[in-house]
């Protein structure tokens, strides 16, 4: 099995219990257990509940990132990191989870439809002028 990796908020601990724990007293912004590339992390939302992410390894510029989609419990966070870096298989993210990618690419559709628009006006304004309308 490959090395796991803890980090509280970008600084590295030994085990998952001291991360878990800081974690929980709200002492660390957020925790990241990486292992064969990847990494799950989390970050507390409320007293109790907690935003988890998992970022997959690839060969590719922009790996993929799903996020749970709604906060889980202490309890179900323990579980998966203990999941995570024992080495199980993650795949279930993929149907189960939100891809994060899908807000880039919300963005960047409302930038096309934007540019279209710009476009579009300006034909019209063209139009406008050689026909005197304007």
């Amino acid at each position: 099995m490959s090395k796991v990796q803890w980090e509280i908020s970008n600084n590295e601990v030994t085990d998952r219990d001291t991360a878990l724990r800081r974690l929980q007293e709200g002492t660390t912004g957020h925790v990241v257990c990486a292992r064969d590339g990847a990494c799950l992390q989390s970050y507390k939302e409320m007293e109790g509940i907690y935003h988890c992410e998992i970022v997959f390894k690839t060969d590719g510029c922009c790996p993929p990132v799903f996020a749970a989609p709604e906060g889980v419990t202490g309890k179900e966070l323990e579980t998966l990191y203990d999941r995570f870096a024992n080495g199980d298989d993650f795949s279930f993210v993929e149907k189960e989870w939100e891809p994060l990618v899908a807000v880039e690419y919300r963005h960047h559709h409302n930038v096309m439809w934007f540019v279209f628009l710009f476009i579009a006006m300006v034909v019209v304004a063209v139009m406008a002028y050689e026909h005197g309308w304007m």
